[in-house]
């Protein structure tokens, strides 16, 4: 599989007008911490890939992204914390992509809020204080076209960029479970969705010790847990943010 370059900038459009800014040290944590800062941390580590996921797709048809829930939030008056900051070192480089095969399409990670969930199965109720639950799609166990896409995008199974889109509260909640980062991921984007790692100077080395599973060299492929054994910077991080960590749970808005 070709390596995926990574963006280590990003043209912003703030409210202080257009500002390029550093995508792994600067733009997402902002990003996690204005639109999901609360969260447990496996859910923190979706919303990183999510993030930047939605990030690259962006740049790739735009070459911009805006400041605002139209897009994503980067300037909320809030500073990232140590567990954001640690979300996005642990996740570094990751993004979502379909199909698995070396024309990948970069694919738009929609996220919203959603109802608030079910403590059992994690999946949205009739409290929908946002009215975002009818976006949010269910995809554990689909693959292929059985994969449910969401309203937000183009609904058409052409289009591989659209893979559904995740419930915020629900992500939340499937952490407190124990699930792992990738394992909510599919449970909203489906079983087959690629989870790759770009390459790049803003990218630390890191090995999964399940990439490459399939045969090949694993370059740039995630399958299953992701560790940051090669990132000094992400481990410190993460111990910080354990030692430090305090449990909370909130009704998040719509992004």
């Amino acid at each position: 599989m070709q390596a995926l370059d990574a963006y280590c900038t990003a043209l912003v459009n703030t409210s202080s007008g257009p500002r390029m800014i550093d995508v792994e040290t600067d733009y997402l944590p902002r990003v996690v911490n204005c639109e999901n800062g609360a969260a447990d941390q496996a859910a923190l580590e979706v919303q990183a890939v999510a993030a930047r996921s939605y990030l690259y797709y962006r740049l790739d048809r735009t070459g911009d992204i805006n400041d605002g829930t139209n897009d994503q939030v980067y300037g909320c008056a809030r500073s990232p914390g140590p567990q954001h900051l640690a979300a996005v070192a642990a996740t570094a480089g990751l993004v979502l992509r379909y199909p698995p095969d070396t024309a990948a399409t970069q694919v738009a990670a929609f996220y919203v809020a959603g109802a608030f969930p079910d403590p059992v199965t994690c999946i949205g109720g009739a409290n929908d204080p946002t009215n975002t639950e009818r976006f949010v799609t269910y995809n554990q166990g689909r693959s292929g076209t059985d994969v449910i896409q969401t309203p937000l995008g183009l609904v058409n199974p052409t289009n591989h960029a659209n893979r559904g889109c995740m419930s915020q509260n629900g992500s939340d909640c499937l952490s407190e479970q124990g699930r792992t980062f990738d394992e909510i991921l599919r449970f909203y984007y489906g079983e087959d969705i690629v989870i790759e790692r770009a390459v790049g100077a803003c990218v630390p080395e890191m090995m999964s010790p399940d990439a490459g599973t399939d045969g090949g060299d694993g370059a740039g492929e995630v399958d299953g847990g992701c560790s940051t054994g090669g990132s000094s910077l992400g481990g410190a991080l993460l111990a910080l943010w354990f030692l430090t960590r305090v449990q909370s749970r909130r009704c998040r808005r719509y992004a």
